[in-house]
């Protein structure tokens, strides 16, 4: 079948369609024909530092049909639309899923929608689970123009809470008012932090949704109130980092770490969530703006085009039916 794969991680140019065996199932896993490719930030991370095994394709998050089931598997049945999660695998003609990380497609949702709603959608509702959101608090999303933070705008909206979002673009960031987005941050020559803090006056804000790292993080941190809390999503910016950790001991603050892929074969309230957004998005109240869309055999241009700063919107790899 055919696949994208890597000989040696780097760039988008790395990128390479190949001819690859199909997967063989599991008695817990879904063989799914995909149809949809949600290009995630974790596969960039992945393409630019991790080497792939023989026959192992790129990829988190795809949505296709069921075309076989395990022998341990009956929450699904072939023929059925199905989104899909899985570290690797995406990039392909086929892949092999376990079941817990399957969710079923309502009927007439997009399946390049369905695609990107377990990784970004799932990891901002996960992200106020962990960090306990409560409506009238304040919430600050770093990178509130990527795929995580779109969403992440949208469900503080609809809890009720005040959202202040930071990009290093202004047009993107006024895009996401139709969103539920309150106040827009623009980082450049003055650090988020410094910003923020004018804005409320000092130290205010409820939770810190961090999709960025780095030294986003060291400057977000400084803006939540005593006993604030920080969830730690992306690492773009760097995997390792120094932070204060007597500022967090003496300002009481919880930094939370939010890696939902592990989570869906141990909690069903993670799988909950994610079936929720999936039907959210389908009665229209959850909206995955789409950027661009490319076929599999223009990943290395899909990849190219997810690395653009100042986008806001998804990009998407399909393959035909």
């Amino acid at each position: 079948m055919k696949a994208v794969t890597y000989a040696r991680p780097g760039g988008p140019e790395v990128l390479q369609l190949v001819d690859i065996a199909e997967p063989a199932i599991k008695p817990h896993e879904l063989l799914v024909a995909v149809e949809a490719i949600s290009v995630e930030g974790g596969d960039i991370i992945s393409r630019n530092s991790q080497s792939l095994q023989p026959d192992e394709c790129l990829g988190y998050a795809a949505a296709g049909t069921v075309l076989a089931t395990g022998s341990e598997v009956q929450d699904f049945v072939v023929g059925q639309k199905v989104a899909t999660f899985n570290w690797r695998g995406a990039y392909a003609e086929r892949r092999a899923v376990a079941a817990y990380n399957c969710f079923p497609i309502p009927e007439g949702l997009d399946p390049r929608v369905a695609a990107a709603i377990p990784v970004g959608p799932g990891t901002a509702a996960w992200a106020y689970h962990l960090g306990k959101l409560q409506p009238g608090q304040t919430v600050l999303i770093l990178g509130a123009a990527g795929g995580v933070g779109v969403a992440a705008v949208q469900l503080a909206a609809r809890m009720g809470a005040r959202v202040i979002g930071t990009g290093t673009r202004a047009e993107s960031l006024e895009a996401l008012r139709q969103f539920g987005l309150n106040d827009a941050i623009v980082v450049g020559e003055k650090l988020a932090g410094e910003q923020v803090s004018e804005l409320l006056g000092g130290n205010h804000v409820d939770l810190l949704i961090d999709t960025i790292g780095g030294d986003a993080l060291s400057d977000g941190v400084k803006v939540l109130r005593d006993g604030g809390t920080a969830v730690i999503i992306g690492i773009l910016a760097g995997r390792n980092h120094m932070i204060d950790t007597e500022y967090l001991l003496l300002h009481r603050i919880t930094l939370i770490g939010c890696l939902l892929g592990v989570e869906w074969g141990e909690k069903q309230i993670a799988r909950d969530l994610v079936n929720e957004l999936l039907h959210m998005a389908a009665k229209g109240e959850l909206i995955v703006p789409i950027d661009s869309t490319f076929p599999l055999e223009q990943a290395v241009e899909a990849h190219q085009r997810a690395e653009t700063r100042g986008r806001m919107g998804r990009v998407f790899i399909t393959l035909a039916p």
